[in-house]
């Protein structure tokens, strides 16, 4: 999987030091939650859009025995929290944003191919007329297609309400992905799909010869095991001052209030 591999190469990396970092900082927001850790390092994962729901749904609400909150992260080690098991989307989520906490001293140019401040679809080539697979309603990437003239357009949701009312013609229902996706010249992999546990089945359906790319923050952390998947190219951000992005992601802050101030829009693909 995914999130194992990426932690295990990572403990190689850090060696170490790894069983030393904690977390020194945790922030569930409305639209992405993140951490920093105490290297000083930060990385954030999108929150579970039904927060309340999410969370309770799988701890049983407040039943007694359960394991604390969330909210009692601080000062926890690294390790324990990417070892964390039960499922818990809340979890799930600020352990993606650890990984990428861990990762950020890694995205540099001497380990990858690495394009700061573009979007995915600047990189991935000429869209004109190709058969485009998206996973997840992500709307400015559907302008973006839209105005590219991609010769086909699905996107794979689970919610048809996450569509503007003029992009619904673009739903396909999630349980098509594998027919959609190896039908598919180019596709685009939202990161949401890493913190609610269906990426590793999506990157199954890769079709040989596709553009295939991880967009959005959620996929910030070390993109090797995704390019041993077969994915081209991973998209996100990349935190370089932890405190700030923390402060304004717990304030309702989304992706673009971060860049400039505090994180950059970074593309990795492999040298």
């Amino acid at each position: 999987m995914i999130i194992k591999e990426t932690t295990d190469i990572l403990r190689g990396l850090l060696g170490r030091s790894f069983g030393g970092l904690r977390v020194e900082r945790a922030v569930v927001g409305i639209y992405f939650s993140a951490v920093k850790l105490s290297d000083g390092s930060g990385g954030m994962a999108s929150t579970p859009p039904d927060l309340k729901a999410a969370h309770e749904s799988r701890r049983g609400g407040n039943e007694p025995g359960r394991k604390p909150p969330s909210g009692s992260l601080a000062g926890l080690a690294v390790a324990g929290l990417l070892e964390d098991e039960s499922g818990d989307p809340v979890r799930n989520s600020l352990k993606v944003a650890a990984l990428a906490a861990l990762s950020s001293k890694f995205l540099t140019a001497k380990r990858y191919r690495l394009v700061p401040g573009r979007d995915a679809p600047d990189l991935l080539g000429g869209l004109g007329g190709r058969r485009v697979a998206m996973v997840g309603a992500f709307t400015s990437y559907i302008k973006r297609l839209k105005k590219a003239r991609a010769g086909a357009i699905r996107v794979l949701e689970l919610n048809e309400k996450a569509f503007a009312a003029g992009d619904r013609k673009y739903f396909v229902p999630a349980g098509k992905a594998a027919r959609t996706m190896r039908a598919s010249d180019v596709i685009i992999i939202t990161g949401a799909a890493i913190t609610n546990d269906t990426v590793d089945g999506l990157l199954r359906h890769i079709p040989a010869g596709a553009r295939t790319a991880i967009v959005g923050p959620t996929g910030s952390f070390l993109p090797d095991a995704f390019f041993k998947k077969g994915v081209s190219m991973v998209s996100g951000a990349q935190i370089y001052n932890a405190d700030k992005a923390l402060d304004l992601l717990s304030q309702g802050g989304r992706a673009h209030h971060l860049y400039g101030t505090c994180a950059r829009k970074i593309n990795l693909s492999p040298l």
